[in-house]
């Protein structure tokens, strides 16, 4: 017998604040993931750092890869609202930053914690929506969130427009609009026995790390340097172990 879906109890009106939230979180998403690919090369030329362009780009991949299938868990251990608002509001916070800094090390690590607070939060939409919808309506719900993303994927036209540093700044509207509507209607619903995999998050933290590093200064150093190749060896020896544990 397959278990019965329980709801989170809300009203009309905060359900679809909840929904709207959510619209706005992957709006915002793809839309810093599109405006970036417009920004980030200009702004690194303005502080005469383009070599750290395809360095700062894996940063943000790892983050985020990192941190999408952790956010999920986490959100079950503390709460989905508490991850939303508090990783959406360092998320805004980072692309705030990025727009302000005019140095390659805060730029970095501002990029950094971006892509790792995208990564705990991406997730909670789509939990949410079946969450908070009964079965038959998540397939709409689900068609809001992707026309979130492709509406988003339109982003980077402030940058084509020549307004490099604002244009990092508005990704961060929609997405504390979202945080203020799901935090403000959501209850904070946890799990009462949740497992969290420390070494899995550790192994998976490696095994991305070591292939993204060694995949990156491969072309640049050679593939037969040392140091790529020991990026692909602990590869192979953290996918073995993450498989195993």
């Amino acid at each position: 017998m397959s278990e019965e879906k329980v709801m989170i109890p809300l009203t009309k009106g905060k359900k679809n604040a909840v929904i709207i939230g959510c619209v706005c979180l992957m709006f915002s998403v793809t839309v810093f993931g599109v405006g970036f690919f417009v920004i980030q090369g200009p702004i690194l030329a303005e502080m005469h750092a383009s070599q750290y362009y395809s360095l700062l780009t894996i940063f943000a991949s790892l983050g985020l890869a990192i941190m999408t299938p952790i956010g999920g868990k986490l959100g079950d251990l503390f709460g989905r609202r508490n991850i939303v608002v508090i990783s959406g509001i360092i998320c805004a916070a980072c692309g705030i930053g990025m727009s302000l800094v005019h140095s390659i090390l805060p730029f970095a690590i501002f990029r950094l914690l971006l892509g790792a607070a995208q990564g705990a939060f991406t997730a909670a939409p789509y939990i949410l929506m079946r969450e908070i919808n009964e079965s038959k309506d998540v397939p709409k719900a689900m068609g809001y969130l992707a026309s979130a993303i492709a509406v988003g994927s339109f982003g980077g036209g402030l940058a084509d427009a020549g307004f490099l540093r604002f244009a990092l700044m508005v990704p961060a509207i929609p997405l504390l609009i979202g945080v203020v509507l799901i935090g403000t209607s959501l209850p904070n619903k946890k799990k009462d026995k949740v497992e969290i995999d420390f070494s899995g998050i550790v192994c998976l933290a490696v095994l991305l790390s070591g292939f993204c590093l060694a995949m990156n200064y491969g072309p640049l150093i050679g593939w037969g340097n040392l140091k790529v190749l020991a990026g692909f060896a602990v590869t192979v020896v953290a996918g073995i172990i993450f498989v195993k544990m």
